[in-house]
């Protein structure tokens, strides 16, 4: 079964009898954007589907709210949905290139731009200018510390297969989750447990990917092998970090928030917290885990994660605002 045919079973089996009401509607369309959010990859054509489905939900909504209804739930689906198209954006543009890409699905409705969705593509290539720009300015230094780093690790390194197999699996890993390959990056942690089976945190990350495929029995094996492992708290926080790398904002807000219940002190679960929060677009609540993230990491000496979050806060300080909405519940 490819990608295409994965996604129509999930909407086929997500559909229900048909909306009566409005506010039914609204949820049938949420279900179905994030369904389709979920599982762009390999799509191609189907992701034009999906800003044209936020233009209903978004003005569905909008609708309901004026007439006096309480959207409060939905409002906060809608903002997760809508944190993961951005996170997952570079995946969306280039999936939208079998159906003639975005711009030529926007010429056809000409929206306006608070509809941000229907202009990723123009985001996604503003992005990659300045990040290539940032390169520009110090390839000279990076490409002398790549020589030096690589003769020092050619030097002291062991020539030992299995090593550089491990190695290669991390990027690996971390490519195809960039790009939603979810079953190819399972493929390589499988691998990865293998070489060096005593690694619990890529332990977590694939009883993750297991549970977003939809296979419980062994996403269920992998978490009970790695809860003999890890503390309940940290393997709360190691779920918030996988959740966010496959675009899940709202569980890892919530696997988030308990590991900072269970362990109050721990700068890392806060830092998670604050980029769950970030991804589903509730900046002033990120803004306040980061900075008890980074009170803690200071108090505790931990400067690699101060400068992380540092870097984390200055971004949010300098970012353009995006039109989506923040979820009223937001503390």
């Amino acid at each position: 079964m490819n990608a295409r045919e994965r996604l129509i079973r999930l909407l086929e089996a997500s559909a229900g009898r048909a909306p009566d009401t409005p506010a039914e509607q609204l949820r049938a369309l949420l279900t179905e954007l994030e369904i389709r959010v979920t599982n762009m990859a390999g799509t191609g054509e189907e992701v034009l589907a999906i800003p044209r489905l936020l233009d209903q939900a978004d003005t569905l909504l909008q609708q309901l709210a004026t007439s006096g209804v309480d959207v409060g739930p939905e409002r906060t689906r809608l903002a997760s949905i809508q944190g993961q198209l951005r996170q997952r954006a570079a995946l969306f543009v280039r999936e939208a290139r079998a159906g003639g890409g975005l711009a030529q699905a926007r010429a056809a409705v000409n929206p306006p731009p608070d509809r941000w969705w229907w202009y990723l593509d123009e985001w996604v290539a503003t992005q990659r200018r300045r990040r290539w720009t940032r390169i520009a300015l110090v390839v000279g230094v990076v490409a002398t510390i790549l020589v030096l780093a690589g003769w020092f690790i050619q030097s002291l390194l062991p020539d030992d297969p299995r090593l550089r197999r491990v190695i290669e699996l991390e990027q690996m890993i971390d490519v195809a989750l960039e790009e939603g390959r979810l079953e190819e990056a399972v493929r390589y942690l499988e691998e990865l447990r293998q070489l060096a089976p005593e690694r619990t945190e890529e332990a977590v990350l694939l009883g993750v990917l297991y549970e977003a495929l939809g296979d419980e029995t062994r996403a269920r094996e992998v978490m009970e092998w790695a809860a003999t492992r890890l503390t309940p708290a940290r393997r709360h926080t190691l779920r918030a970090a996988a959740y966010l790398q496959i675009g899940r904002a709202e569980k890892a807000r919530a696997a988030a928030q308990e590991a900072t219940r269970l362990a109050p002190d721990d700068p890392e679960a806060f830092f998670y917290l604050g980029s769950a929060y970030e991804a589903l677009g509730d900046i002033p609540a990120a803004l306040r885990a980061y900075e008890q993230a980074a009170a803690l990491a200071e108090a505790q000496d931990r400067t690699e994660l101060l400068a992380v979050i540092r870097v984390r806060v200055a971004y949010l300080l300098q970012r353009p605002i995006w039109p989506t909405p923040t979820p009223e519940e937001t503390p």
